[in-house]
């Protein structure tokens, strides 16, 4: 793929957000109060917790600890302040604004995910798989993890383009709005060490821990409490929708949060322990991003949670891990199938005449949590694969897609 193709792939970036905000236009006229939200498919966090929080109040109310808004505190930030700048009156208005504003800036970051894809020395992926992905026109108005994902993102290409300080910056900066780069910081520092770029680590780790301080820091001043809110409710957490945990739930016998908050450390280290495997003990240096992949899938489906928006974290990394649109496809089919599940179960929580019947959800929430398994097992078989097998792998459809433009 030529650089020239990047202006047709950031046009087709549109694609999935104006499907998503499809998807949303019965709640962007009527609200996103009640049940109707789940059987029709649009319920969003981000803009349930725009209202709930009272982010229209802005930044400095929730740097205060006055908006209580369940999300790390760069995504809080940035949201509470597009929140503050609503034009309108009103909690609908505002969200109608928020989702707005969120979906402009989507289709930038999906041009952005797309070019750094596209430029990552020895990762050069397939930028349609981003672009394109039917994973983001389902998720990526549900929640404002696309800031996370962004930063994380940003922090691998940087890495590789021999920018250690830059990528420290903004994964530091992803750990402050998701917790999944935490797990990439882990992954870049083994890669380092394999690659003899180990002397990078100093600038790469201050600079991480440099921009966590600043962000922290207004938070320390004036509400130490909102810094660690969204972190510290995970332990006490109960087992939630898409978890195989969450499975004993539907049969009416949930566990106690203290056994998932166990098994769900436990599956951070297996995480972190198999990234470890496979870039220390591969004959050669893998791909970063495809070992990334591995770790996330991981912690993903041992995860106390696996919500529909957190699918969105594995986008860019199917595509810099250089899997092919066979196996994109059959995960983003799992991804759909579940997500028609969990809304249509959640309405017959209160409706049982529009419910789907917990056994119906348990076989979707299987099905996704298996196809991320396969998306693991395949970056493993990419990891551990001869360099060039991995950089040349695409199937016919990519081909075809490609054409097409």
């Amino acid at each position: 793929m030529s650089d020239a193709s990047l202006a047709p792939i950031a046009l087709l970036a549109a694609l999935p957000v104006l499907v998503a905000l499809w998807k949303q236009g019965p709640c962007l006229q009527q609200g996103w109060g009640g049940t109707e939200p789940f059987w029709r498919f649009c319920y969003s966090d981000l803009a349930v917790g725009v209202q709930t929080a009272d982010a229209e109040r802005g930044i400095t109310a929730y740097l205060s600890g006055d908006v209580p808004l369940d999300q790390p505190p760069l995504t809080g930030s940035v949201v509470s302040l597009i929140a503050g700048l609503a034009p309108g009156e009103g909690p609908l208005a505002t969200q109608r604004w928020v989702l707005g504003v969120w979906a402009v800036l989507a289709v930038a970051a999906l041009v952005l995910l797309a070019w750094w894809v596209r430029t990552m020395p020895g990762h050069r992926g397939d930028a349609l798989q981003v672009a394109v992905a039917p994973v983001a026109g389902l998720t990526i108005l549900l929640s404002p993890d696309l800031l996370g994902v962004v930063l994380a993102t940003g922090g691998l290409w940087a890495w590789s383009r021999r920018h250690p300080a830059l990528a420290g910056a903004l994964l530091g900066a992803g750990l402050m709005a998701r917790t999944y780069p935490a797990l990439l910081l882990l992954v870049v520092a083994a890669h380092a060490w394999r690659t003899g770029r180990e002397r990078e680590l100093p600038r790469f780790g201050g600079a991480a821990l440099a921009t966590v301080a600043v962000i922290a820091l207004p938070f320390l001043i004036l509400s130490p409490g909102t810094l660690t809110r969204s972190w510290s409710a995970w332990f006490d957490a109960p087992a939630g929708l898409g978890s195989v945990w969450y499975l004993p739930t539907l049969a009416g016998s949930p566990w106690p949060a203290s056994v998932l908050t166990t098994l769900a450390v436990l599956g951070i280290l297996v995480a972190v322990v198999l990234a470890g495997l496979l870039v220390l003990g591969t004959p050669w240096a893998p791909r970063i991003a495809a070992v990334a992949l591995v770790a996330v899938a991981v912690v993903l489906v041992s995860g106390k949670s696996f919500p529909v928006q957190t699918s969105l974290w594995l986008v860019p990394l199917v595509a810099l891990a250089g899997l092919r649109w066979r196996d994109h496809l059959v995960w983003a089919l799992a991804e759909a199938v579940h997500f028609m599940a969990v809304w249509l179960y959640l309405s017959g929580l209160q409706n049982p005449d529009k419910s789907l019947p917990p056994g119906w959800y348990a076989v979707a929430l299987l099905l996704r949590v298996g196809a991320v398994g396969y998306l693991g097992v395949r970056a493993g078989q990419t990891a551990t694969a001869f360099p060039e097998t991995g950089d040349e792998a695409h199937d016919d459809l990519a081909d075809d897609l490609r054409s097409s433009i």
